[in-house]
């Protein structure tokens, strides 16, 4: 087998995400004087841009089969004269890791083009150096987008093998179901957005939406009661915020889920770390006074109400008032699988017996929050593509068996929000496009 550099591209990383995973199965070979060298890859990429490579090949020379590891992250293309191509998108193979066999195997590079017809990026080539120094173009024999009925044994037997925590969760591990005292436990969500705001309105309605479809097909998934509240367009209101709160009755086995997506704001001299929730419905009533609630009180409030676990969640900026938040540029996408969730990982979040609050915020104090109208807040798109990380059945990147909690949950929401709008554009109140910059915060009890 030939031994293969790390190639060297320019890339430019803005705005790289989907709205769902993506795992494809990929055949592809390299024509090598000495002979045909044929892989098998098995490909998730995950809805933050991040997403891991498996590889199962024998060896030329010593006719060995090899399993190798990657990390996988994204990136748009840039061409010969250093202008980037919106229409390439690459993803570059990383911290390699060899599972099976002794052949070393630097990673190689994956490109996606865009299909103009559909909007999807699609597997198109696969990059690499050989030995002479010169590029080598992996041909792409056959593309498969994968679906869960498509992971049977003979396929994933491919790629782990029966010691990996995959292959033993979808056909070895038995879990046990909710206990009839386990489903009589009930998940209140309140979600507040302002969806009829003038700038900000589409963005909040997405983030709405995508927190009711998460947080509904969760109650469904576990077999446990939903109990939703929307406090959006006419409804949007201070008062209503309060009386939700307000009427919030949770039993101590109960889980709350309080959700904003708004505009926000915080005062330089203020003491609040979090930010201010701005709850004006009416362009006459004044900035903040009886028509803000800082997000801190709203997490005191309902802490206080007892339920087991406690979210409170707000996708806003947390900085001076007279600003608002960014308009950030769209993400790439790739056609999404349809892949089942793991019970034993959303029990092991949303049924453990330890009790737990959590606030996060989107921004750090003097931040704005950015988001767009189609994908929604950048926080809140990554903080859901984080939570269904945690309870898919796909493996994780980067070769470890993250514990599912709470708090490894968070920090990869916080580190995926901060990575993704390091690397997307937002458009300031001067029209201008700049680096977002956006730090979540967060606090457990």
């Amino acid at each position: 087998m030939k031994y293969r550099a790390l190639i060297f591209l320019f890339f430019i990383t803005i705005s790289l995400a989907t709205g769902a995973q993506s795992l494809f199965e990929l055949t592809y070979h390299f024509e090598l004087p000495k002979g045909r060298e044929d892989y098998r890859a098995f490909m998730l990429r995950e809805d933050d841009g991040t997403g891991l490579v498996r590889l199962e090949y024998y060896d030329l020379d010593t006719h060995t089969r090899n399993i190798v590891e990657m990390d996988i992250e994204e990136h748009f293309g840039v061409d010969k004269n250093g202008v980037e191509d919106s229409t390439i998108l690459v993803l570059v193979g990383s911290n390699q890791q060899q599972i099976m066999g002794n052949v070393m195997y630097p990673p190689d590079n994956f490109v996606l083009s865009l299909n103009p017809e559909t909007g999807y990026y699609e597997p198109s080539i696969v990059l690499s150096i050989g030995d002479d120094e010169q590029e080598d173009i992996g041909v792409l024999d056959d593309i498969r987008l994968l679906n869960q009925e498509d992971l049977t044994v003979e396929l994933v037997s491919h790629y782990f093998t029966t010691d990996d925590e995959f292959f033993k969760q979808l056909f070895v591990n038995e879990v046990r179901g909710l206990t009839p005292q386990e489903k009589q436990t009930q998940l209140h969500l309140i979600v507040v957005a302002n969806t009829e705001e003038k700038i900000i309105g589409n963005t909040c309605r997405i983030d709405k939406e995508s927190v009711l479809k998460t947080y509904s097909e969760l109650s469904e998934f576990l077999g446990i009661q939903f109990k939703p509240t929307v406090i959006a367009d006419k409804d949007f209101s201070k008062v209503n915020v309060d009386n939700a709160i307000n009427n919030l009755r949770p039993g101590n086995r109960d889980i709350v889920v309080f959700y904003y997506s708004g505009h926000g704001f915080n005062e330089a001299r203020d003491g609040y770390q979090f930010p201010y929730l701005d709850l004006r419905d009416k362009s006459y009533q004044t900035y903040g006074g009886q028509y803000a609630l800082n997000i801190e009180a709203v997490y005191q409030k309902i802490k206080a109400k007892g339920a087991r676990l406690n979210l409170v969640l707000s996708d806003c900026c947390n900085n001076d008032p007279s600003q608002t938040n960014n308009t950030s540029t769209d993400v790439a996408s790739t056609r999404a699988s349809q892949i089942g969730w793991s019970l034993e990982k959303c029990k092991a979040l949303f049924m453990s017996d330890q009790r737990q609050s959590i606030l996060m915020t989107a921004a750090s104090k003097g931040e704005l929050s950015g988001g767009n109208s189609n994908s929604g807040g950048i926080f809140t798109f990554n903080f859901i593509g984080s939570l269904e990380q945690f309870i898919g059945q796909l493996p994780q990147k980067s070769h470890a068996n993250i514990e599912v909690t709470w708090r490894n949950l968070v920090t990869e929401a916080q580190k995926q929000t901060i990575n993704k709008a390091n690397h997307t554009l937002c458009r300031q109140i001067d029209n201008s496009l700049r680096v977002c910059r956006q730090t979540p915060v967060y606090k457990f009890d």
